[in-house]
């Protein structure tokens, strides 16, 4: 918002810690028209050691992952599908990250109600437990 910030620092930094493992990635594009890809994840990508394999489908927002679909902000294989594809990444994370849709959380302001023969009754009667057997745990050991 002030200083041309739009998205919320947290996930900037998730999203700059995913560019950087961008690397050790390898992508198949199996339709360019659905945007639908294959990303191969490697540990060691010299050695050809495989930790993974995701479908990514930008039209429908999924990944296999899982982390896409939770979090809902472009994480790592959807960064590589993007690069693939030039397109911005950014274009891929929730409206519920920018800095305006959070201010707005706080847009509405609670009125203070100073008149105390205004605010509701409250009952102050305490409430009595009833006790049950079966949820009782056995004592360990001999009775």
């Amino acid at each position: 918002m002030q200083g041309g910030h739009v998205w919320c620092t947290k996930v900037l930094q998730e999203i700059n810690k995913a560019k950087a493992r961008v690397n050790t990635m390898h992508i198949i594009c199996h339709d360019r028209d659905n945007l639908w890809f294959r990303v191969t994840e490697f540990d060691r990508l010299h050695d050809g050691i495989i930790s993974g394999q995701y479908r990514v489908h930008l039209r429908n927002r999924t990944c296999d992952c899982g982390r896409f679909d939770a979090l809902r902000y472009s994480y790592v294989h959807i960064i590589v599908a993007c690069q693939n594809l030039r397109l911005d990444p950014m274009s891929y994370v929730n409206e519920v990250y920018k800095l305006e849709t959070m201010y707005n959380v706080w847009r509405h302001v609670f009125s203070h109600v100073s008149d105390k023969r205004k605010w509701p009754p409250v009952s102050l009667a305490l409430f009595k437990l009833l006790q049950k057997r079966e949820l009782h745990r056995k004592p360990k050991g001999r009775p």
